[in-house]
């Protein structure tokens, strides 16, 4: 028998793939790729930062220095009539709700939080949730489930409400919410009730001193 020949392919039939376009369906994911990694190095800009400091001293953020510096000067403290008590702690608990907030409720939930795998699950799987929904897909307005569009604030809170009931987040986030309450109760039933305008009179003079402060610098 005779051997066979070994032919190849003529030169003009040889063809390079062409990876200089991307392929399809994922133009879309490279979109979303870039916006999150824009949205990251603004992040790492001094103009965010520069920002960020100029809304700490803004009148709003004066207004809680104040209120912080309220709730830990002793001389406002003092022993409350029996009559007294339920009108203090009623006052004093609106009044200082967003320092009870940060000094009592975050710790105790960062606590209860960690406290448990089943927690820590289903909070990565909230911020995974809701990262997916307004971070690699930030131009959609909807999401589609089974096929059927759902806007993003429906579709994000039903699954997080979901992924709380199953890892047991609600119940244990209320036990923190009680629990800060018994600890924040006895500093509004023994702080003075402030007065009527007393934070806003206190922030507006700080507000314009910063100018002035700012001038003679």
């Amino acid at each position: 028998l005779a051997p066979r020949e070994h032919r190849t392919a003529p030169s003009s039939l040889i063809y390079m793939a062409d990876f200089s376009q991307p392929l399809p369906g994922t133009a879309g994911a490279l979109d979303n790729n870039g916006s999150v990694k824009e949205t990251l190095k603004s992040v790492l800009t001094r103009e965010f930062w520069r920002n960020a400091a100029e809304s700490l001293s803004s009148e709003k953020a004066l207004r809680y220095r104040t209120l912080a510096k309220s709730a830990l000067n002793p001389l406002e403290f003092s022993k409350p009539a029996q009559a007294e008590v339920l009108p203090r702690v009623i006052s004093n608990g609106f009044k200082f709700l967003p320092i009870y907030t940060v000094a009592v409720g975050v710790p105790l939930a960062l606590y209860t939080l960690l406290s448990s795998w089943w927690l820590c699950i289903g909070a990565f799987a909230i911020c995974g949730t809701w990262g997916f929904a307004y971070g690699m897909r930030r131009e959609a307005a909807s999401l589609d489930i089974a096929g059927v569009p759902v806007p993003k604030p429906l579709a994000c809170g039903g699954a997080s409400l979901l992924l709380m009931l199953l890892t047991g987040m609600i119940s244990a986030f209320a036990y923190a919410a009680v629990l800060g309450a018994v600890v924040a109760l006895p500093h509004a039933a023994l702080h003075k009730v402030p007065e009527a305008g007393g934070f806003d009179e206190e922030s507006a003079a700080l507000n314009a001193a910063i100018p002035a402060a700012s001038i003679v610098a």
